[in-house]
């Protein structure tokens, strides 16, 4: 299974190079830790599992996100993501849905969330 993506700061939308991306199995226990590169992407390969995981991006003085109930394999073969990281208090994801009626939906509650924090 090929997991990639980019890790951007919301705010400035600047590539968050050097975020520690962690892929965790159902357990918590880390399958596989990578960084991401020079434009905030990144790109791997894992072997298939039978089970749910997660994703934890670390990006330092950017922000923490966890994206939970990640399918490593068993419906998919390609995963694409893309992370906004917050400074504050909360952050988003925002994964390439194969609808567009879901990219939108997610949009809005972005920006709903943003405008509740402000």
């Amino acid at each position: 299974m090929t997991i990639s993506g980019i890790i951007t700061e919301a705010k400035t939308k600047g590539k968050v190079i050097n975020a520690e991306i962690r892929f965790l199995d159902s357990k918590g226990n880390t399958l596989k830790k990578i960084s991401s590169d020079n434009n905030g992407s990144f790109h791997t390969k894992l072997v298939k599992r039978s089970k749910f995981g997660s994703i934890e991006i670390d990006g330092n003085s950017a922000g923490f996100l966890t994206i939970a109930n990640i399918d490593f394999g068993i419906f998919v073969n390609n995963t694409k993501v893309k992370a906004r990281l917050f400074k504050y208090d909360y952050s988003a994801t925002e994964q390439e849905f194969s609808k567009k009626e879901d990219r939108d939906q997610l949009k809005r509650e972005i920006k709903e969330m943003k405008k509740q924090k402000r």
